[in-house]
């Protein structure tokens, strides 16, 4: 299908057409499926999911931005169930060991615990990405409770460049933190 037969089929979708739609799900579906499976290793649990993305797909129609690509749009939408489906995995284990009483001598395992762990992983490999000089502001402000004038100090630079180091630190893991994550 050309670039041209593809925006005209995306635009009658975007329209509403029920037979535009059935088009893009037979070009889709498979590739999705595949995708998928390949993430998620269970073939059941992955049509399940592509169904769902049709679903959110047609119930998205009128919102679609016919001048990007449909195609990583529907693959992000993908991405996004198998994640979530990824993390409700977690969870019905966690209430499983915490029902049965299997981890770690009867341990209580709460979904706080589980995503508080989850969430420190993330924020922990996005710290790690900082520079390094960000890095270390970071770090002493927040793991070692010091102040801007303290920071300062140890380090040899101003108390504005502790506030501007910190202040983008802050700006970089918000922005990664949404990009990756912005569907938790």
């Amino acid at each position: 299908m050309t670039g041209i037969d593809n925006r005209d089929l995306v635009l009658r979708f975007c329209n509403g057409s029920q037979q535009a739609f059935e088009q893009i799900f037979n070009l889709y579906h498979q590739r999705i499926y595949n995708f998928c499976v390949r993430l998620l290793n269970d073939p059941d649990n992955a049509e399940e999911i592509v169904q769902r993305v049709f679903v959110a797909l047609w119930e998205q129609h009128k919102r679609v931005d016919e001048s990007k690509s449909l195609e990583q749009y529907l693959f992000s939408i993908a991405r996004y169930m198998v994640y979530q489906e990824f993390r409700r995995e977690v969870y019905r284990k966690a209430v499983f060991e915490e029902i049965t009483g299997w981890e770690n001598g009867y341990r209580e395992v709460t979904k706080d615990e589980v995503l508080f762990n989850e969430l420190s992983d993330i924020l922990q490999k996005l710290i790690e990405q900082l520079p390094h000089r960000q890095k270390e502001i970071f770090r002493l402000s927040r793991d070692s409770g010091l102040t801007y004038k303290e920071i300062a100090m140890q380090l040899g630079i101003t108390e504005n460049t502790v506030d501007t180091q910190l202040r983008r630190a802050l700006d970089y893991l918000r922005k990664e933190y949404e990009k990756h994550y912005k569907f938790t």
